[in-house]
């Protein structure tokens, strides 16, 4: 297994470590110029994982990451950072786009299947003036966060730190620290808690 990485564009500086090649593996598709693309030491990632990055965008992954089948779409002028020692468990699906940014912090744990999109990937606009009603927003995600399956994290959607989001839930506003927020839209159902990776 290796990581290949296609860079077909100009002026773009790649900093992975020689020495993880062999922890790393998938295809990393580089279409346009002025990029930054780190990924620190001790990362790992499967042979499905796919990413795709377009023009002037930074895509910043810290260490001892797990990127395992991500698929992920960094557009033009858009930003995805993801903190140290976070791990996805499977398929999730990343998209900063719009000139906006992904921002997933420290030591979190992220199921397969979830979502996480900055745009709505199309225009809702009045009839009279044509005004979009529906910019694009940042994604924020705090440490320590856990996000259960399939859930969804949609355009202006914070999480807090040492918070938890259900299964299939589907996040569109603020989750405070603390608390689990599940349902379609999600809901704090509970507050006051944290969470560790282990059965006690």
């Amino acid at each position: 297994m290796s990581l290949n990485i296609f860079d077909k564009g100009e002026n773009n500086v790649i900093d992975i470590d020689s020495r993880d090649q062999h922890s790393q593996a998938g295809k990393i598709y580089i279409n346009g110029d002025n990029n930054y693309i780190r990924i620190g030491r001790g990362c790992v990632s499967d042979k499905d994982m796919h990413i795709v990055i377009e023009s002037n965008c930074r895509f910043d992954v810290g260490e001892h990451v797990r990127l395992s089948m991500a698929n992920i779409y960094v557009g033009p002028s858009s930003i995805l950072r993801i903190g140290d020692r976070t791990g996805f468990t499977g398929l999730v699906h990343l998209n900063p786009v719009e000139a906006k940014v992904i921002e997933i912090g420290t030591d979190c744990s992220i199921a397969s299947g979830v979502w996480m999109t900055t745009s709505d990937f199309h225009s809702i606009v009045t009839r009279d003036t044509g005004q979009r009603l529906n910019p694009a927003k940042p994604v924020r995600v705090g440490n320590h966060v856990w996000i259960a399956n399939h859930a969804t994290l949609l355009k202006g959607s914070v999480v807090g730190d040492n918070a938890i989001i259900g299964a299939h839930a589907v996040v569109t506003g603020t989750v405070p620290p603390h608390c689990v927020a599940a349902g379609n839209p999600a809901r704090i159902v509970r507050e006051d808690v944290t969470w560790r990776p282990d059965l006690i």
